[in-house]
């Protein structure tokens, strides 16, 4: 196992939705970062263990029909893994810079990573190449309770970036959610 230190926890630095008015395309490009990072979670993982992969429409398969629970569990959260490490990093960008279009990219990254989330808690969930579907496989624990823990913290993350004044906890418990998630994936 890996140690990754996390960045230091930090709220989203009052941006707002009205932020994306100033500039667009600075969100746009952050959105596309994110679900970029959660792909390259997914193939850099399957690197790392020395798993073929291959391209199938937009989804990312691994052919090896031997591929063990514990890869198949690393590959599939990896992404996930990835969009909330960056989002920690895109926090403190949030917090900590005042340029408009670095906010904005920092913003889209964490819109990124609830994007891809609320696609996996709805349409993605069931489906057969999804990471949720791989998760599952990987463990026996069902679709419905996989989902429901990768929501946590993109739920607690919501908050974090649109909530008028979230509580100053609140960066804290959405980081350790995620690392729990990671540890899990990790140790299970």
């Amino acid at each position: 196992m890996f140690a990754c230190p996390w960045p230091v926890t930090a709220d989203a630095g009052g941006w707002s939705v009205a932020d994306l008015k100033q500039d667009r395309k600075s969100v746009l490009l952050g959105i596309a970062g994110g679900l970029i990072a959660h792909e390259l979670g997914h193939i850099s993982m399957a690197t790392l263990r020395g798993i073929d992969f291959e391209f199938d429409g937009l989804s990312i398969v691994y052919p090896e029909p031997d591929l063990s629970e514990k890869d198949r569990l690393l590959v599939a959260s990896a992404g996930f893994q990835a969009q909330w490490l960056v989002s920690e990093i895109a926090f403190h960008y949030l917090a900590n810079d005042r340029d408009v279009a670095k906010t904005n990219a920092s913003a889209g990254v964490i819109l990124g990573h609830l994007a891809i989330t609320a696609a996996y808690l709805t349409f993605l969930k069931d489906h057969a190449q999804g990471d949720i579907e791989g998760m599952s496989q990987a463990t026996g624990i069902s679709n419905d309770r996989l989902a429901l823990a990768v929501a946590l913290p993109a739920v607690l993350d919501t908050w974090r970036l649109l909530g008028a004044a979230p509580p100053g906890w609140l960066p804290s418990v959405s980081a350790l959610t995620k690392g729990i998630g990671v540890l899990w994936a990790w140790t299970y």
